[in-house]
């Protein structure tokens, strides 16, 4: 049996996190076994990417590679030997964030989803949706070209377009919610995966 596959997906400042730690942590309770991952990953060039890649001026193209290399490393290193050894894996971002982000730098939509097409696809993927003021307030003032106001904009857009776009199990939730609020709601579409 293979593990169910979560991601948690949305803007920064979204909840994401918090409620990937949540779901994990109320599977955990229920005497789930559980495995917790991020992207970029916890790898040198998952590092890379975090620390240096996306703060500097990098092409788009280098910055779409690196992910979609990192994504699949962490695939065939820790996503896969996993998938029979635990219940759910939970993953706080996915490559639904290549295809919301990169686009928005110039690259084709189909090239982003081509480099992509080898990673195993979640199982139920949650947008939390937040207004751009709602990122801002949280963010706080910041110089990475991801984190402006007007790229922000142009994210939540495209995020919610990927949700009428692609053919997944694609859950928009309102991450202006309470935390708990959100927390139920996801656990309990969770809880129904087959």
């Amino acid at each position: 049996m293979f593990s169910k596959y979560v991601a948690i997906e949305g803007m920064d400042g979204s909840g994401k996190t918090t409620q990937a730690k949540m779901l994990a942590e109320f599977l955990k309770k229920q005497g789930f076994s559980v495995l917790s991952v991020t992207e970029p990953s916890k790898s040198a060039l998952g590092k890379m990417i975090s620390e240096k890649l996306i703060k500097e001026k990098y092409s788009p193209e280098a910055i779409a590679l690196s992910f979609a290399c990192d994504r699949m490393i962490h695939f065939d290193e820790t996503i896969r030997p996993a998938r029979g050894k635990y219940d759910y894996i939970i993953t706080d971002r996915s490559y639904i964030s290549s295809l919301a982000y990169q686009p928005l730098q110039g690259l084709r939509f189909e090239w982003v989803k081509e480099l992509n097409r080898f990673v195993m696809k979640p199982d139920l993927i949650f947008l939390l949706d937040i207004p751009v003021e709602v990122f801002l307030e949280r963010r706080g003032k910041t110089d990475v070209i991801f984190e402006k106001k007007e790229f922000q904009k142009k994210l939540r857009h495209s995020y919610l377009e990927l949700h009428e776009k692609l053919n997944e199990d694609f859950i928009v939730i309102d991450g202006t919610k309470r935390i708990e609020e959100i927390h139920e709601k996801i656990r309990s579409d969770v809880m129904r995966l087959p």
